[in-house]
């Protein structure tokens, strides 16, 4: 086994990955969800393109708008789960990077 197919495996088996992909699953049956989720991204999308044009007045209303939603998605049940282990499994992903851009510098730093 190659140390990239050790390293695929042991991120399949990570249980936060397991964990974060049943509640994924549990969450992607939920239409009202889904629903809210595609409305946030769309508010998103316009309170970027309100503050690149630097009007105020509809920044203020779109981070409304979107502050509202939000607590609304934040508050199905699962949710705040789901996204504590967004944020670990990010935080691993980026340790994995550096432990990988650290080898390969090392690596280019020792022929040179």
């Amino acid at each position: 086994m190659t140390e990239k197919e050790k390293l695929i495996e042991m991120i399949k088996n990570n249980e936060s990955i397991k964990r974060y992909q049943a509640i994924e699953n549990v969450l992607n049956k939920n239409e009202d969800l889904k629903l809210k989720i595609n409305q946030l991204k769309s508010i998103q999308k316009q309170l970027i393109n309100a503050k690149e044009v630097q009007k105020q007045k509809t920044i203020e209303h779109f981070q409304m708008l979107y502050d509202q939603l939000l607590e609304e998605i934040q508050g199905y049940p699962l949710m705040s789960d789901y996204l504590a282990l967004q944020g670990d499994i990010n935080d691993m992903i980026q340790q994995i990077t550096q432990i990988i851009e650290d080898g390969i510098n090392k690596e280019l730093n020792g022929k040179l």
